[in-house]
């Protein structure tokens, strides 16, 4: 085996996009996506499975065990204007050939479901911690630039977007099918769920899709008072060595 797709259903659809969100920096992505197929109750379709993947088994709350493996959901509703099939899985490809292999097999899938757009979601890494983090955004053509800085995404001038949250809206170009990616900012350092709620509700807004955020801001206060806790306690113990050194010195 190298890289294949298992297919359990096959959905019926109008107007279909890909929404895709791996596990990166701050789970950014990851975040966000699995809040989506939560809240929208999506159902699962398709498996995917690689040699490229870490070789690792997954054990699930329930005590079972399954390989390393990504997922496709899909989400219809008949008064939105697009179906939604969603990306995601335990994690990335650990080489670049695996990375290019699994996105091309991801984007032949989606095609075949008829999907012309695919939206990717990721982390804008800046090293500092944001309360209110923002989206910014990058897309395959100029006219969809234009058109995502309309609901206040900013746009990316400069950088990189490395792994599978990259090449996913990237390659769709080659096969004919638009990509945007959006990145949500933050630290980079912890998990970042305020900064996977600014990704969501950018693209909610560009979808015109209704999704519940309740669940993720909790989440980000409890992660803010976690960090706040953790940045006191390291203080306190700057404090405390600065004044051991203080008064080696005095003694010596």
């Amino acid at each position: 085996m190298s890289t294949e797709i298992i297919e359990i259903s096959r959905p019926t659809l109008k107007n279909p996009v890909l929404i895709t969100g791996l596990p990166g920096a701050g789970y950014v992505a990851k975040l966000a996506i699995d809040h989506l197929i939560h809240e929208l109750k999506a159902k699962k379709i398709s498996e995917i499975y690689s040699h490229h993947l870490p070789p690792q088994v997954f054990i699930k709350s329930d005590g079972s065990s399954e390989p390393m493996k990504n997922d496709f959901f899909s989400w219809t509703d008949p008064s939105a204007e697009v179906d939604l099939i969603l990306f995601t899985g335990h994690a990335q490809a650990t080489t670049s050939e695996g990375e290019y292999e699994i996105a091309e097999k991801v984007l032949d899938y989606a095609k075949n479901l008829s999907v012309k757009r695919v939206y990717s979601l990721a982390a804008y890494i800046t090293g500092a911690t944001v309360n209110e983090p923002k989206v910014y955004g990058t897309t395959t053509t100029s006219a969809q630039l234009k058109e995502l800085t309309k609901t206040g995404i900013l746009p990316m001038n400069e950088g990189i977007i490395t792994g599978m949250n990259g090449l996913l809206f990237a390659l769709g170009r080659i096969k004919g099918i638009e990509g945007t990616c959006l990145l949500g900012e933050t630290s980079g350092y912890y998990i970042d769920p305020r900064a996977a709620q600014a990704v969501l509700t950018a693209l909610a807004t560009k979808l015109g899709i209704r999704v519940n955020l309740d669940d993720l801001g909790k989440r980000a206060k409890e992660t803010e008072r976690i960090v706040k806790s953790i940045e006191e306690t390291q203080e306190h113990q700057s404090d405390e060595s600065d004044t051991v050194d203080n008064t080696m010195q005095y003694i010596s």
